[in-house]
């Protein structure tokens, strides 16, 4: 694996930390928590009366600020760090229910994926992943509250991996004959649509660029796809909407091309429940990392699975570079011309028949020619 990123301070929290999200983010936060905070001792409660604790720190998920700001607490001293899952997305979406928990006296920390002087949180503490890192070494030895299958899935990775694919057979015994290049994410066409019908239905985009990013996606026209960054209606978006939708545009631009390869292999996070990022069994698979939608950070769930389990095995693209802010000057505008003269190259070759080998070699050369 070959990956430049420029490490300027370690993030560390406590090393016993209290968990508040959803049973299905339980695992994603113990991995932050061994791999990236430095944690010991991770404890999860469902019931907020068992978090009424004083001078606690707790990873509270955004979807559980309510049943905070509800619960009526006795106890003080309470730190909150909130991973915000898209970024200053969220933060818009959740900020008068953040600063809220502000107000009653907690004492909030955002934790987010780009550059510190990137947005602003109306002088909110603000931790960026930019400065932090991934550790080689678990360091969470503890976990308590949460169901033996979570535990086994975290320490025993191999047992869960091999129940997966032998559960996922006809999905997994290909993997485990023939190598392939791979990518796990969002970049299918319906996903894409998906995100940008939403962004319509909830008014952050008009309906003359809605259609008009719709006709050019549709289209492939990648021309005008990157001169939608001189569209007077684009540019008045908040820089925020400005960069996820590049992001998606170009994660798109890139996958379906790359999907025409007979070595490759594009899944989607949805398309059924068959691993192949968690996982230690597929050695003949080579991941690629498009980075994360709302920032520019090397550390995000994605990441921290391939450094765990794939680490000599996937190729990091830096599309946006993690020392960049790309929210001042014209940052971001000289960076799409390079991303897109990069799109050109990928392009440029059609031997959709390359071998595994001839395929991951030309995407690391590549790669490397763009860094």
């Amino acid at each position: 694996m070959t990956n430049e990123f420029i490490i300027k301070k370690k993030l560390q929290l406590e090393e016993t930390l209290y968990l508040c999200c959803p049973l299905k983010k339980i695992l994603p936060y113990c991995y932050y928590a061994g791999y990236v905070f430095n944690t010991k001792k991770l404890i999860f409660y469902k019931n907020l009366r068992n978090l009424d604790l004083e001078n606690i720190t707790i990873i509270l998920h955004q979807n559980k600020i309510d049943e905070f700001l509800n619960f009526q607490f006795k106890k003080k001293g309470k730190k909150i760090y909130i991973i915000l899952s898209d970024g200053y997305l969220d933060y818009l979406q959740y900020k008068k229910k953040i600063n809220n928990l502000s107000k009653k006296g907690f004492e909030v920390s955002i934790i987010s994926y780009e550059e510190d002087e990137c947005f602003d949180y109306d002088g909110l503490s603000h931790y960026s992943f930019n400065k932090s890192i991934i550790n080689q070494k678990n360091t969470l030895k503890k976990i308590y509250g949460i169901g033996f299958k979570t535990k086994l899935k975290y320490y025993f990775p191999l047992i869960q991996s091999v129940y997966n694919a032998l559960l996922n057979i006809r999905h997994s015994l290909p993997f485990l004959i023939k190598p392939k290049v791979v990518f796990v994410g969002r970049a299918s066409k319906s996903e894409t649509l998906q995100t940008l019908n939403f962004f319509f239905s909830t008014g952050i985009i008009t309906k003359n660029l809605h259609n008009k990013i719709l006709e050019d996606l549709s289209q492939k026209n990648q021309k005008n796809l990157f001169q939608l960054i001189d569209n007077t209606e684009f540019q008045n978006l908040n820089f925020i909407y400005q960069y996820f939708i590049y992001n998606l545009i170009i994660r798109f631009l890139i996958i379906s091309h790359l999907k025409q390869f007979k070595n490759f292999y594009h899944k989607s996070n949805k398309l059924f429940n068959f691993e192949l990022l968690r996982t230690n069994i597929f050695k003949k698979i080579f991941h690629i990392d498009l980075g994360v939608k709302p920032g520019n950070s090397f550390i995000c769930d994605r990441t921290i699975y391939l450094e765990r389990f794939f680490r000599k095995n996937y190729l990091r693209f830096n599309l946006f570079k993690v020392e960049t802010n790309y929210n001042s000057g014209d940052n971001f505008k000289k960076r799409l011309i390079k991303i897109e003269k990069l799109i050109n190259i990928l392009n440029y070759n059609k031997n959709f028949d390359l071998s595994y080998d001839e395929l991951k070699n030309w995407l690391i050369e590549t790669v490397k020619n763009f860094r």
